[in-house]
């Protein structure tokens, strides 16, 4: 299956990987939520010298930080999920994906050498994904992964129930639904169902963490993102939906219908494991 060895003859050096930021150990929680927003960045590598003793991510941020002022001047050691698997930059993109699947990982910190880390994360999967399947033949053998993800469309694939939220639902009521559901994005509809926005982790680190005081006091509509949203219909195609998600570097695609409503969410894991037949192939 040609987008399987793709990703398994694909050395992570070969990679664009996404960026992340840098920083110590005694870095106060504020410091580096504000230093991830500025870089646009969804993780940190937290040093111990010239190791990485921890990384602290937009998952941490939403679980661990944004409802809890008292925290945000303390050193993010205190906060950071410690210990990250590592991974060589020759190993190759399936090793990656695989280990982040296992592990239910997002970022997966790679050893360059010399004190020096990369970061590879569901974006630069997507993105490679996205890359191979524009590159190949658009008439691939039947029954074969790329079959699949160019004919097969998403009612072809299990999808979950999204959460969603009015407007005028508290950010406090909202970070809350969104940390007991285990999801980084919840949809904003209107009195019809209507999606007008989203709420994700990307925005509470971004836009709300050690800002907001009192989550309480602000609705989710003042700070919902409205633009550059990946979304899909659910009768496109597999392959057209990764597209969109590469393209608006989202790991996430709300499915909606002609009227505008959602009617699932599927990320990129779901993808990957839509396809663990498929990958499990190809040798260990």
């Amino acid at each position: 299956m040609a987008i399987v060895k793709h990703f398994e003859k694909t050395s992570i050096a070969e990679m664009e990987l996404s960026s992340q930021v840098v920083v110590e150990e005694t870095t106060s929680v504020r410091e580096t939520v504000l230093a991830m927003a500025e870089a646009n960045s969804s993780c940190a590598f937290v040093m111990n010298g010239t190791e990485i003793s921890g990384i602290f991510t937009e998952h941490d941020v939403t679980h661990r930080v944004v409802r809890s002022p008292d925290v945000w001047d303390s050193p993010v050691a205190m906060h950071m999920t410690p210990d990250p698997h590592i991974i060589d930059p020759n190993a190759s993109a399936m090793d990656a994906l695989r280990l982040m699947r296992a592990h239910r990982f997002r970022n997966l910190p790679v050893r360059l050498g010399d004190g020096e880390f990369a970061n590879v994360t569901h974006y630069d999967l997507i993105a490679l994904a996205s890359a191979f399947l524009d590159s190949e033949s658009k008439d691939p053998a039947e029954f074969s992964a790329e079959h699949v993800l160019r004919f097969v469309d998403f009612y072809g694939m299990p999808s979950r129930v999204p959460l969603e939220v009015t407007a005028d639902t508290t950010l406090y009521d909202t970070v809350n639904l969104m940390v007991e559901s285990d999801r980084g994005l919840v949809s904003i509809v209107d009195d019809r169902g209507v999606v007008i926005g989203e709420f994700t982790q990307h925005d509470v680190f971004r836009k709300v963490a050690c800002r907001v005081q009192d989550l309480i006091d602000e609705v989710v509509g003042e700070w919902m993102t409205t633009e550059n949203m990946a979304t899909s219909l659910a009768s496109a195609k597999i392959a057209d939906g990764l597209h969109e998600m590469a393209a608006k570097r989202h790991r996430y695609l709300l499915l909606v219908n002609e009227t505008g409503r959602s009617v699932g969410i599927v990320t990129f894991r779901d993808i990957a494991d839509y396809f663990d037949a498929a990958f499990s192939e190809v040798p260990q």
